[in-house]
């Protein structure tokens, strides 16, 4: 009774994967054929649209301006509240990122900490959009932008610009 249970299951699991794998391929097959036909035009136009994308990014119309000087004084500012032992900060623009280490110890008052790291930052640059974290691969990756330096060029700044918003993303989670 089990082996033809095992056999009869078995068997259907075999054709149903069978009969799948002979229509997706046959789809794909009539894929390639209607790109054949079609020939170089639907090629032209997924190039064209990378191009036209590059160029005209909604985001960064404008080459991105970093203030190293604002970045010192906040990084001076985070470091005044008790807790912290280390800060980094870039600035790009009017959005500034900020991270804060603090010891083991503190994390207990991690809550106050961040929002007195926070509220100092809002009082100092009232213009300014802030985000804080103290995610460590964050700061690390805040760090490495911190070191690195700003180009003037417009491309290679926006593709610096583009990292700080991916490192934002992952700082509202």
């Amino acid at each position: 009774m089990r082996i033809t249970l095992f056999v009869l299951v078995l068997f259907l699991l075999l054709s149903g994967c069978n009969q799948q794998s002979t229509k997706q391929s046959g789809n794909q097959q009539s894929g390639k054929q209607s790109t054949q036909q079609s020939g170089k035009q639907t090629n032209q136009q997924p190039q064209q649209s990378k191009a036209q994308t590059a160029g005209t990014d909604a985001k960064c119309e404008q080459t991105p301006v970093r203030n190293f000087q604002a970045e010192k004084h906040v990084q001076a500012l985070a470091k005044q509240v008790a807790g912290i032992d280390r800060a980094v900060a870039v600035q790009i623009d009017n959005e500034l990122d900020v991270g804060i280490e603090m010891s083991n110890l503190n994390r207990f008052k991690f809550k106050s900490i961040h929002k007195e790291v926070a509220e100092k930052l809002k009082a100092a640059y009232p213009n300014t959009k802030i985000h804080v974290t103290s995610d460590k691969k964050l700061i690390s990756e805040l760090e490495k932008l911190n070191r690195t330096p700003w180009s003037t060029k417009h491309d290679e700044a926006c593709k610096q610009k583009k990292q700080i918003k991916k490192i934002e993303k992952d700082m509202k989670g």
